[in-house]
């Protein structure tokens, strides 16, 4: 075999060791990351600052404004000497801080903190999400009106002489609404409940209001759910349609 060949050979071989080395290090977790989405906490250097974001009754409420995104999280709840951080977030909007409600609505002389966060907003959509704890930090389970819903609410819709008509049964009763096909850029396929989602706190009772809508742009009315706390459990009292 000639020298020339020889070299050509071993020039190869170690072409491919150097290809192989390079594919190696390319595919290290590490290099993957760079790519995929961090799960690696925020760092100081991401946290703008902490911000106070309510207080009532001797409670407070602050979080971490993060530099570069329209949010807040981690956020602290602040009862007399103690407080405890959790990773709920916030919209970073002052007009959509948290609300923040003390009450004792199980009357055992023991107030519950209800704490109110908006994690987005947007036309017709705003995704509030709520809390509720006791002086020791303990959560009670928050009522879920989608389960509550299940049996009691259906909805149909058909497109007739470029019309679209609406079916709504609640319960026993039955609602129809009838829109011309150009009122709205879009249609859904039938009553979408909640993107709009608040709460407040009436007569004793937790209120849970959902919007009805058929099109982003038109709400059709409002779903008020009414909540009793006994012991330790909201248990659903009224469903009514505003």
């Amino acid at each position: 075999m000639s020298k020339l060949t020889k070299t050509v050979i071993v020039l190869g071989f170690l072409g491919i060791i150097l290809s192989s080395c390079s594919s190696a290090v390319n595919n290290t977790p590490a290099n993957k990351a760079q790519n995929q989405p961090s799960e690696v906490p925020l760092t100081v250097d991401q946290i703008e600052s902490d911000i106070l974001l309510i207080e009532n009754n001797g409670i407070s409420v602050t979080g971490a404004l993060q530099k570069d995104a329209e949010i807040i999280v981690p956020i602290t709840v602040h009862i007399d000497d103690k407080s405890k951080t959790y990773q709920w977030q916030n919209v970073a909007d002052p007009e959509y801080y948290p609300k923040l409600i003390v009450d004792d609505l199980n009357q055992d002389q023991q107030d519950e903190i209800y704490l109110f966060l908006t994690k987005g907003y947007g036309t017709g959509v705003i995704d509030t999400q709520i809390h509720i704890l006791r002086k020791d930090f303990s959560e009670i389970t928050a009522p879920n009106p989608s389960v509550d819903l299940k049996d009691k609410l259906q909805s149909s819709v058909e497109e007739i002489d470029s019309e679209q008509h609406y079916t709504l049964k609640l319960q026993n009763k039955t609602y129809t609404y009838t829109f011309k096909h150009d009122e709205a850029a879009m249609w859904f396929e039938e009553v979408v409940v909640g993107k709009t989602t608040t709460y407040r706190i009436e007569n004793g009772q937790l209120i849970v209001s959902l919007s009805l809508q058929v099109a982003p742009t038109l709400t059709i009315g409002t779903l008020e759910m009414s909540y009793e706390l006994l012991e330790k459990q909201f248990k659903l009292a009224q469903i009514k349609l505003v």
